[in-house]
């Protein structure tokens, strides 16, 4: 078994079903949404949440996104999107003015 030295925290609690990390690829003006189902929330010492899943590079990225089961999506950094469209027009906004 390979050894973890990555800071545990300090609670753990269950995900709503339909809750995933969700990545925006853009090429051109297409847009490709990869998901990740959230299985639970570790609870880190600062109190912060950070999502637990398969996929444990998908939480890497600086800022990650989550959907929840109401369509909202929330970003690690505190800023949240109505749904799922507005967050991906924001994102395709942001890459343009840094082009």
């Amino acid at each position: 078994m390979q050894k973890s030295y990555r800071e545990s925290g300090v609670g753990m609690f269950d995900a709503a079903p339909g809750t995933y990390v969700v990545s925006a690829y853009f090429d051109d003006n297409q847009v490709d949404l990869v998901y990740c189902n959230v299985l639970g929330w570790q609870v880190g010492k600062d109190r912060r949440l950070t999502p637990m899943c398969l996929d444990h590079l998908a939480v890497q990225d600086d800022p990650w996104f989550v959907t929840h089961p109401d369509g909202r999506v929330e970003s690690n950094d505190g800023r949240s999107w109505p749904n799922t469209d507005a967050w991906v027009e924001e994102q395709r906004r942001a890459r343009r003015a840094a082009a």
